[in-house]
């Protein structure tokens, strides 16, 4: 016997009549979408649902994370900000997801039971960016993910104009100081997750930073800013006397704001995406512009390296996708399938999946 109910946000709650438990979401409107990302779970783990399965995190319009499970598409919602939702991030084998908001924190969450295991507060204005490193350093605590890897580095950026790293040890498997929530504690039973401290802060750009990438290696950071620039930085490995991102070069080229930015999976290279319609492909060698990629006849929104960097997606304010070869430097392809600004994009190999997501509240998944 299930109970229905219904919320004011157009969603449908599916609970059990005899012990009100939640067994299912049933989400009715996506209102425009701001992010995605997949969340893959190495090897799986006992803990909560989700374990071992493929998800995707996906950020609407509103203050809610909407985490569908791609088996049977049900969703659970990831709630705690108090504000929309405008970027997110998953960690290198799945155990954590963070969220960025326009309530000036970052969330970050355990997708196995949907709950919110650290808060990383500072920022002034609206946080915009969030980024997990590619490196890990040791295994989450027990309860948070069940022991899945714990990411090395996490980056933020704000409308504040600065950039952020956070210390993840206190949800370290063993403890790493800090506050730690107790077992079982919820943002439902009023018990808040702990918070994380502020390793760095740093003055970033001259205006708002709408962009951030971490490199693979942790060794390299990028942001882009409404200052039409782009500024890359060296971190230091976490736990080393030298945390503070320092900056290596600024890169500039765009004639307009720059909205998006991403380091290719194996090769020194990032791409940048802007306002001013272009996406650039950067070498992290010498900082020289390698590319310039025209096509897009609005803002270039995001941009997504696909099959190890032979391949560069990017979506933008006219409502496409266009897959670009970088070695050809051509494009190869251009999908039309939103009717607004396509605002994310992003892609799962092996095997190869990609998801986008628009303005018009739709998305467009499968294999490529």
């Amino acid at each position: 016997r299930m109970l229905v109910g219904v919320t004011e946000d157009h969603n449908l709650l599916l609970l059990d009549a005899t012990t009100l438990e939640l067994r299912r979401t049933i989400v009715g409107y996506n209102d425009e979408i701001t992010d995605m990302r997949y969340v893959v779970r190495e090897g799986g783990g006992s803990g909560g649902r989700g374990g071992g399965e493929m998800q995707l995190a996906v950020g609407t319009n509103s203050e809610q994370v909407r985490l569908f499970d791609l088996a049977d598409m049900g969703c659970r919602l990831l709630l705690g900000h108090a504000d929309i939702v405008l970027a997110l991030d998953a960690s290198a084998g799945g155990g954590l997801i963070a969220s960025a908001s326009k309530d000036a924190t970052v969330r970050l969450w355990d997708p196995a039971t949907a709950e919110c295991v650290g808060r990383c507060v500072g920022h002034m204005d609206a946080v915009g960016a969030v980024g997990f490193g590619g490196k890990t350093g040791g295994r989450l605590a027990a309860g948070a993910a069940d022991g899945a890897p714990l990411p090395a580095t996490l980056l933020s950026a704000s409308k504040d104009k600065t950039l952020k790293r956070w210390d993840l040890s206190p949800l370290l498997a063993g403890g790493g100081g800090g506050k730690t929530k107790k077992k079982g504690a919820t943002a439902a039973s009023g018990e808040e997750a702990p918070t994380l401290s502020c390793l760095a802060t740093v003055l970033a750009h001259a205006k708002e930073v709408n962009a951030l990438a971490v490199a693979p290696n942790d060794r390299l950071a990028i942001t882009g800013s409404q200052d039409r620039s782009l500024k890359v930085w060296t971190l230091a490995a976490d736990g080393s006397a030298a945390i503070r991102p320092e900056p290596a070069a600024t890169l500039t080229g765009h004639r307009r704001a720059v909205w998006t930015a991403a380091f290719a999976p194996l090769d020194r290279v990032a791409a940048s995406g802007s306002a001013d319609m272009l996406v650039k492909v950067w070498s992290m060698a010498d900082w020289a512009c390698l590319r310039t990629f025209e096509g897009h006849v609005s803002s270039v929104l995001k941009v997504r390296f696909l099959r190890g960097g032979a391949l560069l997606a990017s979506s933008g304010s006219d409502g496409l996708v266009k897959v670009w070869s970088i070695k050809g430097q051509e494009c190869v392809a251009t999908l039309d399938a939103h009717e607004d600004k396509v605002w994310a994009i992003d892609a799962y190999e092996p095997p190869s999946r990609g998801a986008t997501g628009g303005g018009e509240g739709g998305g467009e998944g499968g294999g490529e």
